[in-house]
């Protein structure tokens, strides 16, 4: 799969051909949301035990923070309410790495009901970190294409990519605390212009035994000189080889080994602070076998000229 500049523009950017904006991305606060109750945790608990016998042990349930996605999903529509970014959204795209610590509440149906308007809702599971990269391309196809007459729903789309940590052991990676990135996309408005999306297949391979220090989207190395407001940011993933990723010229920046599918939209939530700078990201899913990236312009802004006849151009921001 991939979305890209070039001689592929015109079976990717959406009506008019607008290509594809990421106009606000958002690292939702949650630690101190309230957690499920014991009511919950006692009805998973009985669930898991008669599924997988008496012997299945439950105390993670009692260990961990406790929090449910619905109750997570309140807290990213807030955060979006005011910084103004639901206006127009009428598609939102779930991507769920982990499975939700409640199960008596379809995600679906509590999205369309708690978001205005009913928006069309949308759910990539089963994807690992390529998880996100899938529901941005989704998003594009579904603004520019989709709909019930099939000429595209317009307006914005809502990515809510979303992880919680009270889990049983695992031998897979697991996030080290509860984690929502929104990232609200559109055709139309400001925004980081999508230049290229790629999901593609890789080898699949064993995770490293010795666990990577934390880099909490750091640089790599300390520049000699601070890099420009303009300098291109490259955030890799926690499994990406950095001799594997193309074109590492600018601010290296690493994601939190700590989180699953949300590490470099983290970062990239952060680098909404340097507008004039492009960003680059790669992402690397071993157990899944996926190699992604994703590359964004400068952030841009929409500006109608009365001399020219109310055609858009595009002004960078300063």
């Amino acid at each position: 799969m991939a979305l890209g500049g070039g001689s592929q523009a015109a079976s990717w950017a959406g009506p008019g051909g607008a290509v594809l904006r990421v106009r606000g991305v958002v690292d939702v606060p949650v630690d101190d949301l309230v957690p499920v109750g014991d009511g919950t945790r006692r009805s998973v608990a009985e669930d898991l035990r008669y599924v997988y016998g008496e012997g299945q042990p439950t105390d993670w349930l009692e260990t961990g923070p406790g929090r449910d996605y619905p109750t997570m999903i309140r807290a990213a529509r807030s955060a979006l309410a005011e910084r103004g970014l639901l206006d127009d959204v009428r598609l939102v795209v779930l991507v769920v790495t982990t499975p939700d610590l409640q199960h008596e509440r379809l995600l679906g149906g509590f999205v369309a009901d708690l978001f205005d308007d009913r928006p069309y809702t949308f759910c990539v599971t089963e994807q690992g970190l390529a998880g996100p990269f899938t529901a941005l391309r989704l998003a594009h196809e579904e603004l520019a294409h989709g709909g019930p007459q099939g000429v595209g729903l317009g307006g914005d789309a809502l990515v809510l990519v979303l992880e919680q940590c009270t889990l049983p052991p695992t031998a897979t990676r697991v996030p080290a605390r509860d984690r929502v990135v929104a990232l609200v996309v559109g055709h139309d408005g400001a925004g980081r212009p999508v230049e290229a999306l790629s999901v593609a297949r890789a080898p699949r391979g064993p995770r490293p035994d010795q666990a990577a220090p934390p880099r909490d989207g750091a640089p790599s190395t300390a520049p000699a000189v601070a890099p420009g407001p303009d300098a291109r940011r490259v955030v890799l993933g926690v499994d990406v080889d950095p001799g594997e990723a193309p074109d590492l010229g600018g601010v290296v920046l690493h994601a939190d080994p700590g989180a699953a599918a949300t590490g470099v939209w983290e970062v990239l939530a952060a680098c909404d602070a340097v507008p004039d700078a492009p960003v680059v990201l790669h992402e690397r899913c071993l157990e899944l076998g996926y190699r992604c990236s994703l590359v964004l312009g400068p952030r841009s802004v929409a500006a109608t000229s009365p001399d020219v006849d109310d055609l858009t151009r595009e002004a960078v921001l300063a």
